[in-house]
């Protein structure tokens, strides 16, 4: 909607301000036409103009002679409010100077002809009269979502972790299992005395014959109280170890040991027996020669040296036996062993027939 004042005016509508001079003309948005103020600096006239169809009209005509005074427009008409078109530039400066030449006088410089073509041929159609917000930033765009976990790792990480007490318990394990390893491990007890020294000197010297375990070979066996039967008395033992069977053969005795044995042991039956005495050319001492007679009658021939062989035991193979002790420390010999001992048969070092189990020294 516009408005023609005859002289210079300020128009208010809302909060909006229009400064205009005489014969100019003043839009009035129409969403802000509520209440129009004319504030009068000389007498002024103001008619309606009617814009372009569709436009606004103001059905009032006012005339007033109240210098520098407000007014309202009287109830003399009444608005009437349709959607506002905005009239090109070019139009109002057309206008004017139609308005000019109808007038007789010369039309401002820069109107264009009335003819011309260079106008626009239609009107623009008109803008709202607020300016539309500017649009809200477009957020940035955040980065993408993390890939789902395969179900491997995700099971992984919603396991419990191992607690810092059993790592503790998990390095000692190691010790643990060498420690129950060993435990597991058969050891074999040493035996002291001349139970123990005659097991590592008839390894080395005698199991080649007569079997690591007693069992016989190439000499008579051991085991299971074969060689209690032949030698009853450990005397006639210690002195065929000593001489070796071919001294007994070249003494013309043809049984060794007891003489009762059945079946009887022959000297030469199985070969010949190496001497083992120092003095008959052997390397064993005669404490040597007690201990591994004394292992070969109660670790392989099984005497039971707590039942019938306790007094032996006690005299000649326990590690407090006087016998052990003489031989080790030199006070007993195969010669003076009976004048030592009471209860003995005489040993010595050279070849003699064996006596029956019963026989008294």
């Amino acid at each position: 909607m516009f408005f023609r004042c005859g002289s210079d005016v300020r128009q208010r509508t809302g909060g909006n301000d229009w400064i205009t001079r005489e014969g100019l003309e003043i839009g009035l948005p129409r969403p802000t036409l509520r209440t129009v103020c004319c504030e009068l600096v000389h007498r002024v006239t103001c008619a309606t103009v009617d814009a372009s169809s569709g436009g606004c009209a103001v059905l009032v005509n006012v005339t007033s002679a109240r210098p520098r005074s407000r007014f309202r427009f009287p109830a003399l008409g009444r608005l009437s409010c349709s959607p506002v078109t905005e009239i090109p530039e070019h139009l109002l400066k057309r206008s004017k100077a139609a308005k000019a030449k109808a007038e007789g006088g010369e039309a401002p410089a820069d109107a264009p002809a009335a003819g011309s073509s260079s106008a626009p041929a239609t009107v623009a159609a008109a803008t709202p009269a607020a300016a539309a917000k500017p649009a809200a930033p477009a957020k940035p765009a955040g980065p993408p979502p993390p890939k789902p976990d395969i179900p491997v790792v995700a099971a992984a990480k919603a396991r419990k972790r191992i607690p810092f007490w059993a790592m503790a318990t998990l390095s000692l394990l190691p010790l643990w299992t060498f420690m129950y390893v060993r435990g597991l491990t058969f050891k074999e007890a040493k035996v002291s005395g001349p139970l123990g020294e005659g097991a590592e000197i008839y390894t080395a010297n005698c199991s080649g014959c007569h079997g690591a375990a007693g069992e016989g070979g190439v000499g008579y066996g051991f085991a299971g109280g074969e060689v209690l039967k032949t030698f009853p008395h450990i005397e006639d033992q210690l002195r065929f170890v000593y001489a070796g069977s071919q001294a007994y053969a070249n003494e013309g005795i043809a049984v060794y040991g007891n003489p009762e044995r059945s079946p009887l042991h022959n000297t030469l039956a199985k070969g010949q027996m190496p001497a083992q005495g120092p003095t008959a050319g052997g390397g064993l001492t005669e404490a040597q020669i007690l201990a591994v007679v004394c292992h070969e009658r109660y670790t392989l021939g099984g005497a039971d040296p707590t039942a019938d062989y306790l007094e032996e035991y006690e005299k000649w193979c326990s590690p407090e036996a006087p016998a052990w002790v003489g031989f080790e420390d030199g006070s007993i010999t195969f010669d003076n062993v009976a004048d030592q001992l009471e209860g003995t048969f005489v040993v010595g070092t050279t070849p003699a027939p064996g006596h029956a189990p019963d026989a008294e020294p």
